[in-house]
Protein backbone atom coordinates (compact mmCIF):
# COMPACT_ATOMS: atom_id res chain seq x y z
CA UNK A 1 0.00 0.00 0.00
CA UNK A 2 1.25 3.50 -0.93
CA UNK A 3 2.07 6.17 2.17
CA UNK A 4 -1.08 8.25 1.37
CA UNK A 5 -3.77 5.31 0.54
CA UNK A 6 -2.22 3.55 3.85
CA UNK A 7 -2.59 6.75 6.29
CA UNK A 8 -6.18 6.81 4.96
CA UNK A 9 -7.06 3.33 5.61
CA UNK A 10 -5.29 3.85 9.19
CA UNK A 11 -7.66 7.00 9.80
CA UNK A 12 -10.62 5.13 8.29
CA UNK A 13 -9.94 2.40 10.06
CA UNK A 14 -10.33 4.42 13.30
CA UNK A 15 -12.41 6.64 12.45
CA UNK A 16 -14.59 6.11 15.91
CA UNK A 17 -11.80 6.80 18.31
CA UNK A 18 -10.98 9.98 16.69
CA UNK A 19 -14.44 11.65 15.95
CA UNK A 20 -15.21 10.29 20.20
CA UNK A 21 -13.07 13.10 21.44
CA UNK A 22 -15.23 16.23 19.71
CA UNK A 23 -18.22 15.63 21.72
CA UNK A 24 -16.40 15.29 24.61
CA UNK A 25 -14.62 18.26 24.30
CA UNK A 26 -17.15 20.45 22.76
CA UNK A 27 -19.71 19.81 25.10
CA UNK A 28 -17.71 20.45 28.02
CA UNK A 29 -16.46 23.73 26.49
CA UNK A 30 -20.58 24.77 25.60
CA UNK A 31 -21.70 24.01 28.95
CA UNK A 32 -18.50 25.80 30.88
CA UNK A 33 -19.16 28.54 28.00
CA UNK A 34 -22.99 29.07 29.42
CA UNK A 35 -22.02 28.76 33.26
CA UNK A 36 -19.84 31.45 32.97
CA UNK A 37 -22.18 33.57 31.01
CA UNK A 38 -25.19 32.37 33.50
CA UNK A 39 -22.42 33.59 36.56
CA UNK A 40 -21.97 37.15 34.87
CA UNK A 41 -24.82 38.34 33.36
CA UNK A 42 -27.71 36.08 35.27
CA UNK A 43 -28.74 34.82 31.77
CA UNK A 44 -27.27 32.30 28.71
CA UNK A 45 -27.69 34.02 25.23
CA UNK A 46 -30.01 31.39 22.49
CA UNK A 47 -27.44 33.14 20.05
CA UNK A 48 -23.73 32.78 21.66
CA UNK A 49 -22.66 29.45 22.19
CA UNK A 50 -25.17 27.92 19.81
CA UNK A 51 -22.47 26.86 17.23
CA UNK A 52 -20.59 24.84 19.97
CA UNK A 53 -23.71 22.80 20.48
CA UNK A 54 -24.47 22.36 16.99
CA UNK A 55 -20.98 21.24 16.40
CA UNK A 56 -21.48 19.24 19.40
CA UNK A 57 -24.65 17.63 18.21
CA UNK A 58 -23.61 16.90 15.16
CA UNK A 59 -19.83 15.01 16.58
CA UNK A 60 -22.15 13.29 18.88
CA UNK A 61 -24.23 11.47 16.16
CA UNK A 62 -21.30 11.07 13.87
CA UNK A 63 -19.55 9.24 16.91
CA UNK A 64 -23.01 7.08 17.15
CA UNK A 65 -22.38 6.45 13.65
CA UNK A 66 -19.15 5.33 13.58
CA UNK A 67 -19.49 2.90 16.41
CA UNK A 68 -17.60 -0.50 15.65
CA UNK A 69 -19.88 -2.42 17.81
CA UNK A 70 -19.26 -5.69 16.16
CA UNK A 71 -15.89 -5.28 17.23
CA UNK A 72 -17.25 -5.22 21.03
CA UNK A 73 -20.14 -8.20 20.99
CA UNK A 74 -19.28 -10.79 23.54
CA UNK A 75 -16.30 -9.74 24.15
CA UNK A 76 -17.32 -6.76 26.96
CA UNK A 77 -20.01 -5.89 29.77
CA UNK A 78 -19.97 -2.08 29.09
CA UNK A 79 -21.21 -2.17 25.32
CA UNK A 80 -25.18 -1.47 26.33
CA UNK A 81 -24.07 1.25 28.82
CA UNK A 82 -21.88 2.53 26.48
CA UNK A 83 -24.17 2.79 23.38
CA UNK A 84 -27.12 3.53 25.15
CA UNK A 85 -25.55 6.46 27.23
CA UNK A 86 -24.26 7.46 23.90
CA UNK A 87 -27.85 7.52 21.97
CA UNK A 88 -28.49 10.00 25.58
CA UNK A 89 -25.81 12.13 24.46
CA UNK A 90 -26.59 12.70 21.10
CA UNK A 91 -30.28 13.06 21.97
CA UNK A 92 -29.94 15.67 24.63
CA UNK A 93 -27.50 17.81 22.58
CA UNK A 94 -29.29 17.90 20.04
CA UNK A 95 -32.72 18.94 22.13
CA UNK A 96 -30.30 21.87 23.84
CA UNK A 97 -29.89 23.09 20.10
CA UNK A 98 -33.60 22.80 19.02
CA UNK A 99 -34.71 24.59 22.19
CA UNK A 100 -31.85 27.16 21.51
CA UNK A 101 -33.12 27.71 17.97
CA UNK A 102 -36.67 27.47 19.43
CA UNK A 103 -35.64 30.68 21.56
CA UNK A 104 -34.15 32.07 18.49
CA UNK A 105 -37.34 31.97 16.21
CA UNK A 106 -39.79 33.52 19.16
CA UNK A 107 -36.95 36.24 19.23
CA UNK A 108 -36.24 35.51 23.06
CA UNK A 109 -32.91 36.47 23.27
CA UNK A 110 -31.96 34.72 26.94
CA UNK A 111 -32.35 32.03 29.12
CA UNK A 112 -33.03 33.99 32.40
CA UNK A 113 -34.66 32.81 35.71
CA UNK A 114 -36.40 29.53 35.66
CA UNK A 115 -35.79 28.45 32.03
CA UNK A 116 -31.82 29.38 32.65
CA UNK A 117 -32.03 26.59 35.28
CA UNK A 118 -33.64 24.16 33.39
CA UNK A 119 -32.13 25.00 30.43
CA UNK A 120 -28.73 24.95 32.10
CA UNK A 121 -29.39 21.45 34.25
CA UNK A 122 -30.28 19.93 30.66
CA UNK A 123 -26.82 21.19 29.50
CA UNK A 124 -25.00 19.15 32.47
CA UNK A 125 -26.93 16.44 32.13
CA UNK A 126 -25.29 16.37 28.45
CA UNK A 127 -22.02 16.84 30.19
CA UNK A 128 -22.51 14.01 32.29
CA UNK A 129 -23.98 11.46 29.70
CA UNK A 130 -20.93 12.48 27.50
CA UNK A 131 -18.11 11.86 29.96
CA UNK A 132 -20.13 8.73 31.30
CA UNK A 133 -19.68 7.35 27.61
CA UNK A 134 -16.63 8.31 27.29
CA UNK A 135 -16.00 6.36 30.24
CA UNK A 136 -17.35 3.41 29.54
CA UNK A 137 -16.08 3.65 26.00
CA UNK A 138 -12.39 3.55 27.72
CA UNK A 139 -13.32 0.93 29.97
CA UNK A 140 -14.13 -1.84 26.45
CA UNK A 141 -10.60 -0.55 24.92
CA UNK A 142 -8.50 -0.32 28.37
CA UNK A 143 -10.05 -2.94 30.52
CA UNK A 144 -11.66 -5.14 27.95
CA UNK A 145 -9.10 -5.03 24.55
CA UNK A 146 -12.00 -3.74 22.41
CA UNK A 147 -10.94 -3.34 19.10
CA UNK A 148 -6.75 -2.79 20.10
CA UNK A 149 -4.58 -4.76 17.68
CA UNK A 150 -0.70 -5.54 18.68
CA UNK A 151 1.43 -6.26 15.92
CA UNK A 152 -1.77 -6.74 13.59
CA UNK A 153 -3.19 -9.11 16.17
CA UNK A 154 -6.43 -8.57 17.88
CA UNK A 155 -6.00 -8.51 21.51
CA UNK A 156 -9.77 -9.86 22.05
CA UNK A 157 -11.00 -10.60 18.80
CA UNK A 158 -14.59 -10.40 18.25
CA UNK A 159 -16.69 -13.61 18.75
CA UNK A 160 -17.49 -13.30 14.76
CA UNK A 161 -13.35 -13.35 14.26
CA UNK A 162 -12.99 -16.66 16.92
Amino acid sequence: MRGNDYMFSEIFDHIHPILVHFPIAIISVALVFDLISAARTGSVSAKKGLLLWVIAALSAWLSVATGPEEMAYGNTAYLDKHSLLANFTSWMASIVVAWRMWMIWKERDNFVKTTLMIYLSLSLLTCIFVLSTGYFGGKMVYDDGVDVKVKGEYVNPPKSLK
